[in-house]
């Protein structure tokens, strides 16, 4: 079974084992922008977001699951608790060639919202969805 809580300083050192963006997650841990997943004590996977970060709106700019524990619904559990820290319109988006994430996104009621060729590397199209959150308990 996945847990899904907001990260904490702790959740740092077994992050690292399998974050493969850029940067470091110490800022969205402590400004609570961070949800991790957890199978038993292990941390398995992480979901990040930007206040404001796209047009104004909440933006997921990272979901990242170990691949050691993909194909299992942890993607989809992080995405499911989303309504537990925000709420109102949220964007997100991944390459037009991830197969994978866009059948995840369009599978979980994201909405596709367009692309933007020119911010990936070779001009690959990034396409971006969007969803309205309403606060957990609240019947949408």
């Amino acid at each position: 079974m996945t847990t899904i809580r907001l990260a904490e300083p702790y959740d740092l050192s077994p992050l690292t084992k399998f974050d493969s963006f850029p940067g470091n997650r110490i800022a969205e841990i402590v400004e609570k922008r961070m949800l991790v997943a957890e199978m038993g004590d292990v941390v398995v996977g992480y979901l990040a977001w930007q206040r404001g970060g796209c047009v104004g709106q909440d933006y997921v700019n990272k979901l990242v699951v170990n691949d050691i524990y993909r194909r299992r619904g942890i993607a989809r559990d992080l995405i499911g608790a989303l309504n537990t820290v925000l709420s109102g319109r949220v964007f997100i988006s991944t390459g037009t060639d991830n197969d994978a994430a866009v059948s995840l996104l369009e599978s979980t009621g994201w909405v596709a919202a367009g692309q933007i060729v020119g911010l990936r590397p070779l001009d690959e199209p990034e396409a971006f969805f969007h969803r309205d959150l309403w606060p957990a308990g609240v019947p949408n």
